[in-house]
């Protein structure tokens, strides 16, 4: 990720513009020949020490106009590189040694500089050469590329450009986000990110649009760096959403003057991140039309309700809505859930209540009685697919209740 100070982006009107790299026509092509020549100087230097590196890339780069451009490509380089060295603790322990050494053979009137290396190298186990080579081990030029994670140009320009969205959000106040016709597998997706960088949440919905309040440190305490980088890594989890629209109140410059930054799909940020919300399981689909069968009297759909319950956000996989009289209740599937996030779901609807919320387990999952003692919704047991008719007799329950 980009730091504040390698930060590209112009200030008008009290609204903040990154300058993007071009991904499209001649400049697009400059922009990768740019990024290609960089990846070529780290692969060559796999195996040699940093200190090279940078000689290479200052050779590479002198004189070329944006040089902030050219340090954030190498940042985002250097953060999918390995650079090995020695501990400070060890690096120091061995030239006490070498130096001790060397003092006593001057006091004796025979320094060698070869003989003192061989000396101490026979003691510490290792080669007079290796010892003279790690001698300043700790020193960050002395450190060694050990490999480079591969990256491709256009990978390269477009992790640059999702970077200074993020360098800008690490300055950011508070954030408001929009996300429109967002099915539940990837409204939940983008939750867990938001739960997961422990961002403070609102969240409700109006029709087809979900809106997220995530509220900077500054309205609590004062901004501090780490919460900053909390913003800017749930970025990547809302790029993969279709219709989105971000807005920040950020701090930028000496002055630290409050700041405008809008973000939408139009600026074409990418991100490589694993799309897990793509993935609809089959039983979903399989259960929306078996249910749509045996259910005539009431309506399925996936326009579902944000479920506040403390601070868990429920987001459930069906609305069920009774045709003739309007009453609404939920469905959440719980499938291929890992065990930790099943017992904190039920630990909130143990605590806050959802009673038109109706649980489908999966007995692979192995929640007992005990556990589920104390919710106010049904709970039905599934192994493909939920069954559709205890389902419907379940809201039929609830709704003649």
């Amino acid at each position: 990720m980009l730091t504040a100070d390698l930060l590209r982006a112009t200030v008008r009107g009290g609204h903040v513009r990154p300058r993007w790299l071009p991904t499209a026509g001649p400049a697009g092509e400059a922009a990768r020949a740019r990024a290609a020549e960089l990846i070529a100087a780290f692969e060559a230097h796999v195996g040699r020490r940093r200190g090279a590196l940078d000689e290479a890339v200052d050779l590479l780069v002198a004189g070329r106009p944006d040089p902030k451009l050219d340090r954030g490509l190498v940042k985002l380089l250097e953060d999918r590189a390995t650079f090995v060295g020695l501990a400070p603790e060890e690096a120091g322990a061995r030239r006490a040694a070498v130096f001790a050494a060397a003092a006593a053979a001057r006091r004796a009137g025979a320094f060698d500089r070869g003989a003192v290396l061989a000396d101490v190298a026979a003691r510490l186990e290792t080669t007079a050469a290796a010892l003279d080579d790690a001698l300043y081990g700790d020193l960050r030029e002395a450190e060694a590329l050990e490999a480079l994670e591969p990256v491709t140009p256009d990978e390269l320009v477009e992790r640059y450009n999702l970077s200074l969205a993020q360098a800008v959000l690490l300055r950011a106040l508070s954030l408001r986000v929009t996300v429109e016709r967002a099915d539940p597998p990837r409204l939940r997706q983008l939750l867990r990110h938001v739960k997961f960088h422990g961002l403070l949440q609102a969240a409700r919905r109006e029709g087809d649009a979900v809106h997220l309040e995530l509220d900077g440190p500054l309205s609590i305490f004062s901004a501090t760096p780490r919460y900053g980088v909390k913003m800017a890594g749930f970025l990547p989890a809302l790029l993969l959403c279709e219709a989105w629209r971000l807005e920040a109140q950020v701090q930028l410059g000496h002055g630290r003057h409050r700041r405008r930054f809008v973000l939408d799909p139009s600026a074409g940020l990418r991100t490589r991140a694993r799309d897990a919300g793509a993935w609809l399981p089959e039983l979903v689909e399989a259960f929306e039309r078996r249910f749509a069968e045996v259910a005539p009297a009431w309506e399925v759909d996936r326009q579902v309700p944000l479920l506040n319950l403390g601070g868990e956000v429920v987001v459930p996989d069906f609305r069920f809505r009774h045709r003739a009289s309007g009453f609404e209740a939920w469905l959440e599937v719980l499938g291929y859930w890992r065990r930790g996030a099943v017992d904190r779901r039920l630990a909130a609807l143990r605590a806050h209540g959802a009673p038109r919320l109706v649980l489908a387990l999966d007995p692979g999952l192995k929640v007992g009685p005990e556990q589920l003692r104390g919710l106010e919704g049904p709970v039905v047991t599934f192994r493909e697919v939920p069954d559709a008719r205890k389902v419907r007799r379940l809201l039929e329950a609830m709704h003649a209740s």
